[in-house]
């Protein structure tokens, strides 16, 4: 086990690193850089396109969202007894923006089933709907300085909290506080949608 554990830490670093040094010495400078871009670049771009594709699971397949405009989350520890808390902004297309004002709640009520909702646990998948603005419960009291609710007090709930700016403060909390606007619990975090602001916001704690 000795043996193993310092194959592990020294050997093959200083492999790698001949190998790079004989890469060096072989190649082109440029064909060098070439390679030593696409080797960690490639990675890092998947890495990217997954994180991308897995926020964009937080939100129904019927709301047609395929960008994110605002995304502010962390976390602490991991496995089983980590933390995390997070919020999205994600643009609400035009065209899901005008069936929910055509439609209103019926929009929600009849929102069809992702379609590759297995592989995705229970992201991005909400019922029992209801129409803002959002009211206590037993989980998320309105804020006693404001009079209102905050959605800085769901994010914090747990005492994991987030450096969010100023202008994403004002749209959520305008979400979640004013008339007309549509929102779900799920088992994984909130989800509003604003057809007023063309928007659409999860957030989460835990």
């Amino acid at each position: 086990m000795y043996y193993l554990i310092l194959v592990l830490t020294f050997l093959i670093p200083l492999a790698i690193i001949a190998g790079i040094i004989y890469l060096y010495k072989k190649l082109s400078r440029r064909t060098f850089i070439l390679l030593a871009v696409t080797v960690t670049g490639v990675p890092y771009l998947a890495y990217k396109l997954y994180e991308r594709q897995f926020m964009l699971e937080a939100v129904p397949d019927a709301l047609g969202v395929t960008s994110i405009a605002y995304q502010n989350e962390q976390s602490w520890g991991l496995g089983p007894g980590g933390n995390e808390s997070g919020i999205h902004l994600y643009p609400l297309p035009a065209e899901t923006n005008q069936f929910i004002l055509t439609r209103g709640p019926e929009f929600f009520t009849n929102m069809p089933a992702n379609q590759n909702q297995q592989s995705r646990g229970r992201r991005g998948s909400y019922d029992n709907w209801k129409m803002t603005p959002i009211a206590a419960d037993e989980s998320w009291e309105m804020n006693k300085v404001s009079g209102r609710m905050e959605i800085e007090d769901y994010i914090c709930r747990y005492g994991f909290c987030l450096s969010i700016k100023r202008w994403v403060l004002s749209e959520a909390n305008a979400m979640i506080n004013r008339p007309g606007n549509f929102y779900a619990y799920g088992r994984t975090g909130l989800i509003v949608v604003s057809p007023e602001r063309h928007l659409v916001m999860y957030v989460y704690n835990g």
